[in-house]
């Protein structure tokens, strides 16, 4: 077998290394849900690589829960169905690229408010994928 190139390893590393400080999805638990806000607090549930140590990373406050009603119809009778979310449950929050405080604020399109990207205040719910 071939010893790769020390200078191909070392690009890899570093590659790695800074997609790792790249947010884009968490598995995470439900640790309480505001359902007159539609926000959750979550604790992302896999641990993350600092300096060759394994650390359980922070919890995400006040995440926008992505809220998409069901309109159903039974025996002539029109409902909604609201999906119950509850401590203990595991759902996945995606980190949207850039703020999106703006065009939440607004509901159309706009600048961002600021710099940040793939931040926790930018976070949403999608959903449940365990009941806890």
């Amino acid at each position: 077998m071939a010893r790769k190139d020390p200078g191909l390893a070392n690009l890899e590393a570093n590659e790695r290394k800074n997609l790792l400080k790249v947010r884009c999805a968490d598995l995470v638990q439900v640790t309480a849900f505001n359902e007159g806000k539609m926000t959750v607090d979550v604790k992302p549930l896999v641990k993350r690589e600092i300096g060759g140590t394994y650390v359980s990373p922070p919890p995400v406050l006040g995440v926008k829960v992505a809220n998409i009603p069901i309109e159903v119809e039974v025996e002539g009778k029109k409902g909604t169905v609201k999906v119950k979310i509850n401590p203990g449950d595991i759902g996945v929050v995606v980190y949207l690229d850039l703020d999106s405080d703006n065009s939440l604020k607004s509901g159309a399109e706009s600048m961002p408010n600021s710099t940040r990207v793939h931040s926790g205040d930018d976070a949403v719910f999608v959903g449940v994928v365990q009941k806890g």
